[in-house]
């Protein structure tokens, strides 16, 4: 069996930099304690656990705003996640005397900024975002004046306004979605401005993904369900080269009868997946054979 590793794996900057100033925290003694991160600091289990064995306290619990996690501490210090949080999660951090290490994705900031100006502009601003996800509620906290497109949902009904209109989108969607959601919009309002902040790093390993499995008999992308990153390629996968797809957090999900009659097989992996877990996948892959099955 042909494996085919697909590249760029492994973790993005932004990734790699949150994680490197966590690990920073905890390795530094004048650093207050605890050190908090607020929400998972990426879409990663392996990771978050691997922090905590460190001695990071991960606060996340579904249906919680970063801000109502606030809520549970007094002292020490708060790590803001890859994902940004809202100006009024940073301002309570402030008022509670906490201290502030900020990993936030610096591609994130820069759609923050974008945003911003445009409502400064009086320009009416629809943002592309997965509804709930860190993410978009940072930036849904920035104006009551943004209007949401979940790309999740079947449909999406408002009024384009006589203004200007800006749209823009979260830096870890499908380029399919995106790609779909710009088609209704101009349709609505060809005039409108159309800023794609697809991520560097997500738009080259969509564009790796589009390139390799042409000719692939079954793909696998390594990483986290709760990664939108990584659901992203697997989506792109199945519904632009039809390559029967399965998402795996390790080696040990892998099932042996999805790899009958299996002659080529691609790996790759979310932005957020640490670059050992794939290197196993691959490794497993290599040396499978049919006395395996």
């Amino acid at each position: 069996m042909q494996v085919i590793s697909i590249r760029p794996r492994g973790f993005c900057p932004g990734v790699a930099r949150a994680i490197q100033l966590v690990e920073q925290a905890l390795s530094d003694p004048s650093v207050k304690r605890p050190v908090y991160i607020l929400g998972m600091i990426v879409h990663n289990a392996h990771v978050v656990r691997d922090l905590e064995k460190k001695g990071a306290i991960t606060l996340d619990e579904p249906g919680k705003t970063r801000l109502e996690l606030l809520d549970s501490i007094s002292h020490g210090t708060v790590v803001i996640t890859a994902h940004g949080a809202s100006l009024e999660v940073l301002d309570q951090i402030k008022a509670k005397g906490l201290d502030l290490i900020d990993a936030t994705c610096k591609d994130v900031y820069r759609t923050h900024d974008a945003i911003k100006k445009h409502l400064q502009s009086n320009e009416q601003v629809l943002f592309i975002g997965k509804r709930h996800h860190p993410e978009t509620e940072a930036i849904l906290a920035i104006s009551s004046k943004i209007i949401l497109i979940d790309p999740s949902e079947p449909s999406f009904r408002f009024a384009i306004d006589e203004q200007p209109v800006y749209v823009t989108n979260q830096t870890t969607l499908s380029q399919v979605e995106l790609e779909r959601i710009f088609n209704q919009l101009r349709q609505m309002a060809p005039d409108l401005l159309i800023e794609n902040e697809l991520c560097d790093s997500t738009r080259i390993r969509q564009a790796a993904i589009l390139a390799h499995n042409q000719a692939v008999d079954l793909c696998y992308i390594v990483g986290d369900p709760r990664s939108n990153n990584t659901r992203s390629l697997v989506e792109l996968s199945i519904e632009k080269t039809h390559t029967p797809t399965y998402l795996i957090e390790n080696v040990a999900d892998i099932n042996p009868r999805d790899l009958v009659n299996v002659k080529r097989v691609s790996v790759s992996s979310g932005a957020s997946t640490p670059p050992t877990l794939t290197e196993e996948v691959i490794d497993f892959l290599r040396h499978y054979s049919k006395e395996d099955q």
